[in-house]
């Protein structure tokens, strides 16, 4: 599905890149080019960062408890 119409990122791309290692907007917009245009996609590439950083501090949580 595409994310962001301005510059045909789609969301694979993202998860891909987050996946990859890069964990911020700023990172995002500097490998995909993804919300440097009109913006209107910026909530959507948040909301897959948020996604991302909740299930790293879940796990997080997770692995305390099993030290």
């Amino acid at each position: 599905m595409v994310i962001c119409i301005c510059n045909d990122v789609k969301d694979r791309q993202i998860k891909a890149a987050i996946a990859s290692g890069v964990d911020s907007m700023e990172g995002l917009q500097a490998a995909l080019d993804v919300a440097t245009c009109c913006g209107c996609c910026e909530p959507m590439v948040n909301d897959y960062l948020e996604e991302h950083h909740s299930i790293n501090a879940s796990l997080v949580d997770k692995l305390a408890y099993a030290v």
